[in-house]
């Protein structure tokens, strides 16, 4: 009874604020205090893409020289604790490049990150630059940072090498040499992290040697990274192809993609059941026009991920990929339901107009633990030149069938780069765990070659699909429950036909604090979590926007 007796005065006294705050013009927001429904709502598009930023942006980096390439990765011992590395500049760009890896931690989800630090490149003797940064981390919380080690000569013989973290991603004091019998480069890594698995937390890099015996080479380490197996051929080709990419199925089955460059864009695909002894025959997966239209000539990989959920698509393989067969770079995602054997035809992702000479490029794929997927890429279907580009997010919880897209960037960036040697690199990145989303960017807004690497919070998870087949005759925004709640809270809306929705939060003063969903929905009944635990107890307003609907509903947060 008390408790329902402080949420009703609460309640009031921010009304009877907020009532004030209007009438006195103290600010001016976009929320409307609808008390009634709106029953008759006019139809409007459901593909536009709003252009004020969706998700609050945060620039990890901070450095005025340039940085590119980055790479994230959330601990799944502990998922407030998040390394980034990126490839950095800051010791020179010209006349030779003094490529560094540069990295920062999060110890609260995403939400702060540290200051800027270089890995130590003395710790590999005569290795005194390091590029093409990749993370991963293990079961017991140790984050590992793969490197193409490189002499300050710039010899033509590169190194694969890891450094490696035991306190969480504070600091890297230990770096191992992984390979180095050829040309050694655009490597990329990652960590069996299955419960089932015969090799749980055995670590694997595949990468592309280019001289020497040539083709894409994978090594694998069952010791936290100290020593590391002699190099095994996953590709049968052996020239013609990079950008290989790498994860593990729940059984432990090795599984590697790359790029195949034969005329056409062949995304290649390779398995291995021995814990990455040996491999199979190579399979194109999926073939289009190569990429082209690209800022700079930038290259664009495929990606993969596994659902390693205890659902019904655990094992299901997705490999996300960019190609021009609509007459313009699409990302596309195409998927294995049975370790590899078959593959579906690709799914576009990217939901602008066909072939409408925008570019889409980049992608990076992540499927969390219960089999919800994000991607990642390059967009440039709001602005006005393809060497401008946004970040947006596709997001998948039906297995890959349908996907939504966000606009991730708060602004768009130039591509500008100071010359061939920084370039403005080759991927981004993203990672996925329980309801945290976790995407780094190359973004220079800033302007002037001033690459850095940004990130945004996304802690909610969007609802695509109705729920218990039910569609509604109207729009309407439920009540949340549980109501008071601590510190999260479950807000459901019905949609009688598919809509562009927005879901935003704000306090009890009016300011918008969070728009925890937008996106693309089907009909039907639809749930969005929010998460308030970094906020004050007090009165919260939800709001619903879609297409010309819009309702608002209190909320109270008791600590």
């Amino acid at each position: 009874m008390k408790t329902l007796t402080v949420f009703f005065a609460l309640l009031f006294a921010s009304l009877f604020a907020f009532s004030q705050d209007i009438s006195g013009d103290k600010f001016r927001y976009p929320l409307e205090m609808d008390v009634k429904p709106n029953v008759n709502p006019v139809p409007g598009p459901i593909n536009t893409i709003p252009s004020h930023p969706l998700f609050f942006n945060i620039n990890i980096s901070a450095q005025s020289a340039p940085q590119n390439e980055p790479s994230v990765c959330i601990s799944r011992k502990d998922p407030n604790r998040i390394v980034a590395a990126w490839r950095d500049f800051r010791y020179g760009i010209d006349p030779v490049a003094n490529r560094r890896v540069g990295y920062s931690y999060s110890t609260n989800g995403g939400l702060t990150w540290s200051v800027s630090q270089i890995l130590d490149s003395m710790l590999l003797p005569t290795l005194t630059r390091n590029s093409d940064p990749v993370v991963t981390v293990d079961t017991a919380g140790n984050f590992y940072i793969a490197v193409i080690a490189i002499p300050f000569s710039g010899a033509a013989n590169l190194t694969l090498a890891v450094y490696k973290s035991t306190n969480s991603g504070v600091s890297f004091p230990q770096a191992f040499i992984c390979a180095q019998s050829g040309s050694e480069d655009k490597e990329w890594i990652t960590t069996d992290l299955s419960p089932e698995s015969p090799f749980q937390n055995n670590l694997y890099i595949s990468w592309t040697r280019f001289s020497a015996i040539t083709g894409i080479k994978l090594v694998s380490s069952s010791n936290g990274g100290v020593n590391w197996s002699t190099p095994v051929a996953v590709s049968d080709q052996t020239s013609g192809l990079q950008g290989s990419n790498l994860c593990t199925s729940p059984d432990g089955q090795v599984n590697v993609v790359w790029l195949g460059f034969s005329g056409n864009a062949d995304v290649t695909f390779d398995k291995s059941t021995d814990g990455g002894l040996t491999f199979g025959t190579d399979q194109i997966i999926a073939s289009g026009l190569f990429p082209d239209g690209l800022p700079n000539n930038v290259n664009t990989f495929p990606t993969m991920a596994v659902d390693l959920s205890s659902g019904t698509r655990s094992g299901w393989i997705y490999v996300a990929f960019a190609d021009n067969r609509n007459g313009d770079c699409d990302v596309f995602v195409t998927k294995s339901t049975n370790a590899g054997t078959n593959w579906s035809a690709p799914v576009r992702v990217n939901n602008d107009a066909i072939n409408n000479g925008k570019i889409q490029y980049w992608p990076c794929i992540a499927v969390n633990e219960t089999g919800n997927m994000a991607i990642i890429f390059m967009d440039t279907r709001n602005t006005s030149s393809n060497t401008i580009i946004e970040a947006f997010i596709a997001r998948s919880n039906d297995g890959g069938v349908t996907f939504t897209n966000e606009l991730v960037s708060g602004e768009q960036s130039p591509t500008d780069i100071p010359g061939s040697n920084v370039r403005f690199g080759d991927y981004i990145d993203i990672d996925y765990v329980g309801q945290s989303i976790v995407p780094v960017w190359t973004d220079e807004r800033a302007g002037g070659f001033n690459m850095d690497i940004y990130t945004s919070e996304i802690t909610e998870v969007l609802g695509i699909g109705p729920t218990a087949g039910i569609i509604p005759d109207n729009y309407s925004l439920h009540q949340n429950y549980p109501n008071p709640f601590n510190p999260t809270t479950n807000i459901i809306f019905g949609l009688p036909k598919e809509s562009y929705v927005t879901v935003e939060i704000y306090n009890s003063i009016g300011q918008h604090l969070k728009t925890i969903a937008s996106g693309k929905y089907v009909a039907g009944n639809h749930s969005v979590k929010w998460n308030a635990s970094g906020y004050s107890s007090g009165v919260y307003f939800c709001r619903l926007i879609a297409n010309d609907f819009s309702e608002t509903r209190p909320m109270l947060l008791v600590k």
